[in-house]
């Protein structure tokens, strides 16, 4: 039933197509075929740029904090390590374990000893800014520093700071502070007002008690710096955030540090993507624009080096090129309706006056008619040319056979010429041998002659056996051993099941003969020639292969289209008469390939059908 409908609506479809004129038939058909193809590109072409952009930022992004991320752990390491060398060291293990012992100028010189020995090591490091110690009582040293406006945390900050350094038990925690955490009566002046700290545990080298604290402040413009000059795009942000979502670095004074970050969902996506082992990789909104967000835990601190990318960047490129293929399609479009309305006056007119002119024939010059029952201008012009049509044929019928005899005359007639120049040379060679050696190389030449002499006079038989075919090639090799003075070597590899198959005479020797005279002659030294033969998928395929000067592609097509003018050849007969006999022969299914490399080989396939 749908089958019926189907076919119902295809006649009723091919039916009102026939019922418009050839010349708008044609422009809606011209436009169709240049309209869909473009449009279906243009929407492939768009798609796939703009993932492949997107692909791109977003695996560039994901490479960008990943970097990064190790460029602050390497400064992390060295800031905890500093602790460890600290906390460890002789003078403040003394100081911590006798330090409620001491009096107030021992406390003092014992403060002045460890700053004194810090200022030699953090005194060419402008990021660290302060180092503070603190004892079991919560008494603080300052270690390094400005001696006259010494940092002090205020005092539930500095409680809570130390109580969870001190139930961490020695390992690092680190925060970020600015001047809010601190008390002072005025600001205190320092290069960079936002720092990053980490706090640890100090404890006695010998019993391994909790004996003090260590705290180490940065200037946090100092992380800021090893990303600030990098450039992921128009918009983009790169920070550090903690895992509560508090920034703790950033390049940007759109993004405050010390402060939660405006979008809320950040480090909820992030620590939602390490829960379920997901790309590093997602998309947010914030400030109501979506943004392609990598990001990349920093192992040390429970923090996250984060880049933003606004996706309007990412479709910068994308809106480019579909500008661009919008622009290209609709300059398309012009020219094909310009193209269709030229060409369907080109095919619309002529019919038109062939219409007029077929009314001529009518009255009695020509009569030919063709049945057709539509309507349009080709069914008018089928009302007229029947006849016409069907003389046509015959003529061609007979065009194509007297054709075929001219081709088969030419043959036998070239069959029956013998190149002077080559049987000049092939005489003088004889002559030249006979002078020198007087015996079996002479009467050897003028043996392949004869043979040679006798099959191109042979009129009677115009296919012969691959065997026949490959006597006469060596003949013809043994004349042009002579004649070149063994400068090159034909091998033979023919299957023995194609040796009683027949193909036209004289097929195979000009090929060979291009391959001597035009392959192996000009090379500087010897050549080999190899001459194989197979059945293949139920054809014969002969290669012949040599190791000779080869040609250009320009040569290749001048060979197989007849522009060639090949002089020397024994027969005659060149590769382009050895192909159009093919093709008269067997059709365009068969014939002659050329692949050639300059300075390297040249192969000859040629092509034909299983005879027998």
């Amino acid at each position: 039933m749908k089958l019926a409908f189907f076919k119902r609506f295809l006649e009723v479809f091919y039916n009102k197509i026939r019922g418009i004129k050839i010349h708008y038939r044609l422009i809606i058909l011209f436009l169709l075929l240049s309209l869909l193809p473009m449009l279906v590109t243009s929407i492939f072409s768009y798609q796939e740029s703009s993932e492949a952009i997107y692909n791109k930022i977003n695996t560039y992004s994901t490479q960008v904090v990943n970097q990064v991320s190790r460029n602050i752990m390497v400064e992390l390491d060295r800031l905890e390590y500093d602790t460890i060398e600290i906390g460890f060291s002789d003078r403040v293990q003394d100081v911590l374990l006798n330090y409620n012992k001491m009096t107030e100028w021992e406390m003092h010189n014992a403060e002045y000893n460890i700053n004194n020995t810090l200022v030699k090591k953090f005194s060419f490091l402008h990021d660290v800014s302060d180092v503070l110690i603190y004892t079991n009582d919560n008494k603080q040293i300052l270690a390094y520093g400005d001696t006259g406006f010494k940092l002090k945390f205020k005092d539930d900050y500095l409680i809570e700071y130390l109580s969870e350094i001190r139930d961490k038990n020695g390992a690092p925690v680190w925060r970020g502070i600015d001047s809010r955490d601190e008390k002072h009566m005025v600001n205190r002046v320092v290069e960079d007002p936002y720092g990053i700290i980490v706090g640890r545990a100090i404890k006695s080298l010998y019993q391994s008690d909790i004996i003090g604290v260590i705290m180490i402040r940065t200037n946090e413009s100092f992380f800021s710096k090893i990303y600030s000059n990098i450039d992921i795009g128009d918009g983009a942000e790169i920070f550090v955030v903690d895992s509560s979502g508090k920034v703790v670095s950033s390049r940007s004074p759109t993004i405050p540090i010390n402060e939660s970050y405006k979008s809320v969902g950040l480090v909820e996506n992030i620590k939602r993507n390490e829960e379920n082992h997901e790309d590093n990789t997602f998309n947010i909104p914030i400030d109501g624009s979506r943004y392609l967000i990598a990001y990349s835990p920093i192992k040390h601190a429970p923090w996250y080096v984060v880049s933003t990318i606004p996706y309007k960047y990412l479709n910068v490129e994308s809106g480019r090129i579909g500008r661009k293929i919008i622009i290209l399609g609709l300059v398309c479009f012009t020219l094909a309706a310009l193209l269709s309305i030229l060409f369907t006056d080109s095919i619309s007119n002529p019919l038109r006056r062939l219409i007029r002119a077929m009314d001529e024939v009518k009255k009695g010059n020509l009569t030919v008619s063709i049945e057709d029952s539509n309507q349009d201008e080709i069914a008018e012009v089928a009302g007229n040319f029947d006849v016409m049509v069907k003389e046509i044929q015959n003529l061609l019928q007979d065009i194509k056979s007297k054709e075929k005899q001219k081709r088969d005359a030419e043959f036998k007639a070239l069959q029956a010429q013998i190149n002077p120049h080559f049987l000049s040379n092939i005489l003088n060679t004889a002559r030249v041998l006979a002078n020198m050696q007087k015996a079996d190389n002479l009467a050897s030449l003028l043996s392949s002659l004869i043979e040679l002499l006798h099959l191109s006079m042979d009129q009677e038989e115009g296919f012969i056996t691959v065997r026949k075919e490959i006597d006469y090639l060596k003949n013809y090799i043994n004349i042009q051993q002579y004649r070149l003075y063994n400068k090159f070597e034909v091998n033979f590899d023919i299957d023995e099941e194609l040796l009683d198959k027949k193909l036209p005479k004289f097929l195979l020797q000009p090929v060979l003969e291009n391959s001597i005279i035009h392959g192996i002659g000009p090379k500087k030294g010897s050549g080999i020639i190899e001459v194989k033969g197979i059945i293949y998928n139920n054809k014969m395929l002969f290669t012949i292969t040599d190791d000779g000067v080869g040609m250009s592609k320009e040569t290749i097509y001048q060979v197989l289209s007849g522009d060639d003018s090949h002089k020397g050849h024994f027969s005659g007969i060149g590769i382009n008469n050895v192909q159009e006999r093919i093709k008269l022969y067997f059709g365009d299914e068969y014939g002659i390939e050329i692949d050639s490399f300059e300075d390297y080989f040249t192969t000859v396939v040629i092509t034909l059908p299983v005879s027998t």
